[in-house]
């Protein structure tokens, strides 16, 4: 098994460790699904039967979501420019990536499951733990919440006014 991704405890993630929380979530949704089959709510079982599919797929690592190169984000890093290192199937990523919405030159979105330059610079920086990780110029924002990197955001603006 090819290594990924570092997580906290310092052991090394796989890639089929990736597919634990899509499978369960899938399985779960469906074995519910028939129970609610076998107590005639067809309706219900139906939605929960898309629920469970669409919740496997949005925490698998299928789900590609926007990529830029690592080394391409690192060349335009700035004060008024953030770069959000995340992976596909981790929760914090994807409440993140709900939050900031639409293709913005401001921000440079990396999957680290697709860029070794990333994995380095992640694992020097918490290793898996610490997704998704903002950058805004100097400052690195481990676990970053929304308000969190609204916050790095605006400050970020505030430096680069002040400096140009």
């Amino acid at each position: 098994m090819e290594p990924t991704i570092a997580p906290d405890a310092g052991r090394r993630m796989s890639r089929a460790s990736l597919w634990v929380r899509p499978v369960l979530m899938t399985v779960g949704g469906l074995a519910v699904a028939a129970l609610l089959l076998l107590a005639d709510q067809e309706i219900a079982a139906a939605l929960l039967v898309l629920a469970a599919v669409f919740m496997g797929y949005w925490t698998s690592p299928l789900r590609a979501g926007r990529h830029e190169p690592f080394t391409q984000a690192l060349a335009r890093r700035d004060d008024a420019h953030a770069i959000i290192l995340w992976a596909p199937g981790d929760p914090l990523s994807a409440r993140l990536q709900t939050a900031v919405r639409g293709d913005r030159e401001d921000v440079a979105w990396v999957n680290v499951l697709r860029d070794p330059c990333a994995v380095e610079f992640l694992e020097a920086h918490g290793g898996r733990g610490a997704l998704p990780l903002v950058v805004v110029g100097s400052t690195v924002l481990r676990r970053a919440t929304a308000s969190q990197y609204l916050e790095a955001k605006a400050e970020g603006e505030q430096r680069a006014a002040a400096a140009g």
